[in-house]
């Protein structure tokens, strides 16, 4: 699911609003801790988790700005979702 990062919150959370226009928060798992940076209005894909799936969230990947850029142009990326 696409998710734009809002704020942070510290500790490796952070809010994003996701596709279906909810808020949620991330986590970045630890195996991404020092491998994935985020910024605000990043383009991120999560994973809602089983439990508070509404609330809650895993950060799966971060797009950089050129495939962003491409994701853009053809029309991947919801309507909801551009910034």
């Amino acid at each position: 699911m696409y998710a734009i990062v809002m704020e942070f919150n510290g500790g490796s959370r952070f809010k994003a609003f996701c596709e279906d226009e909810k808020t949620r928060m991330v986590r970045i798992p630890g195996r991404l801790k020092k491998k994935q940076w985020v910024r605000v209005n990043d383009l991120i894909i999560i994973k809602k988790w089983m439990v508070e799936g509404d609330k809650k969230a895993d950060l799966c990947y971060r797009y950089v700005k050129t495939e962003r850029e491409v994701l853009l142009r053809n029309n991947l990326v919801p309507k909801n979702m551009v910034i």
